[in-house]
């Protein structure tokens, strides 16, 4: 049986995906994904598969925990394929280690770090500031609203309105980079880094009025 899942039915799963987690992020993340395996030597399949399955939205699953409630679904949508145990076990963990926020599993195969660098990449550099800001849209917050520079990160944030791209920029995206674990989106993470840091930099110079 070929290990390849029909992207058109799994396209209809993303259809409550929100703004930043959409079908549009899940192909750059299994184009990444399997470029990434490519290069460093993994299964390709078993990439693809916990690329194209990684964010599925789950009912009743938290933002906090949808990276669990992936995972279980993934094993049950591939042993239901007939997929071998071995391959499915890689699956979830790549799914189950594959959240920034979530450090209490951490990838151990070498497809779950494929996954983990493959789905950061596509959070930082242009599109992980344009993904920032459809996100910010999507839930009624501000454009712009400093952090305070000692701001404690994550579950002591600020939520809502004044949740911005900035806080979340300063929180998490730039700091992506240094997690990265394989060579390969090292490299292409560099580049990617380095613009957003410049734009987020030349935003704050413009709405504090310096430029």
């Amino acid at each position: 049986m070929p290990l390849t899942l029909d992207e058109s039915h799994i396209r209809t799963l993303y259809a409550a995906g929100d703004a930043a987690h959409d079908y549009d992020h899940i192909l750059r993340v299994t184009q990444l994904g399997e470029r990434i395996a490519a290069a460093e030597g993994a299964d390709g399949a078993v990439v693809a598969a916990a690329a194209l399955l990684h964010d599925v939205p789950v009912s009743g699953a938290s933002r906090k925990a949808h990276h669990l409630a992936a995972a279980d679904f993934a094993g049950e949508y591939l042993t239901g394929l007939g997929w071998p145990l071995e391959q499915v076990e890689n699956v979830v963990h790549c799914i189950r280690s594959h959240r920034f926020r979530d450090q209490s599993i951490q990838p151990e195969t070498l497809e779950a770090k494929c996954l983990y660098d493959a789905d950061k990449l596509d959070s930082i550099g242009a599109i992980g500031a344009a993904r920032a800001f459809a996100h910010s849209g999507a839930y009624g917050s501000r454009i712009w609203h400093q952090p305070a520079a000692d701001a404690p990160p994550d579950d002591a944030k600020p939520m809502g309105a004044d949740y911005t791209p900035v806080h979340e920029f300063v929180y998490k995206l730039q700091r992506l980079l240094p997690t990265l674990h394989t060579a390969t989106a090292q490299a292409i993470g560099q580049q990617r880094h380095d613009f957003m840091c410049a734009f987020f930099a030349q935003l704050d110079e413009e709405m504090e009025g310096r430029k």
